[in-house]
């Protein structure tokens, strides 16, 4: 199943949300989710019920990014 033409709804969050250009880009992302998304879920656990960090495809981000 896929989410707007990318692999699932979080994926597609973060390629709506931070437009990577460059796999850079998606690396510098990835990086800084990480530690706001495990910060913000260590606080408060609702944010980790709403969005599956593990699920992003981050693969797919570069090659989107690598593509346009």
């Amino acid at each position: 199943m896929t989410y707007n033409g990318w692999p699932n709804r979080e994926t597609w969050l973060v390629g709506l949300h931070y437009n990577p250009e460059s796999k850079e880009d998606v690396l510098m992302i990835k990086d800084f989710l990480e530690e706001e998304y495990f910060n913000l879920c260590d606080k408060h656990v609702f944010f980790g019920d709403m969005i599956d960090f593990n699920a992003i495809d981050w693969r797919r981000l570069e090659v989107s990014a690598e593509e346009d």
